[in-house]
């Protein structure tokens, strides 16, 4: 049996990338949330180009192990354990990420 190796564009299903120590250029916010939806980006470099105006959702997902290409999953999951406070930060936060995300693929 041959096992593929992943190349460095490929999503691998369950990978959350966290932490790297790379050095970005600066992307703007709409680069910054497709790399980061499609796993190309950590959260940490995420954060070190848009800043931590999405801190709540990002917190949220790595502390749910969630992946944010997944955004279903997401959702489900604030439904699930947000409280009623927290979960409309949660959703505008994913939302706008998504909305970002779709102005880039086509822009």
């Amino acid at each position: 049996m041959i096992k593929e190796e992943a190349g460095a564009g490929d999503i691998i299903p369950g990978l959350i990338v966290r932490h790297t120590n790379r050095r970005l250029g600066k992307l703007d916010a709409c680069e910054a949330c497709e790399r980061l939806i499609s796993g190309k980006i950590s959260f940490s470099e995420f954060v070190d180009q848009i800043g931590d105006r999405y801190t709540e959702i990002l917190d949220f997902m790595m502390e749910h192990d969630l992946h944010p290409g997944r955004p279903e999953e997401v959702l489900f999951c604030i439904d699930c354990h947000a409280d009623l406070s927290a979960r409309n930060v949660l959703r505008a936060q994913l939302s706008y990420l998504y909305g970002y995300e779709g102005k880039a693929a086509t822009g």
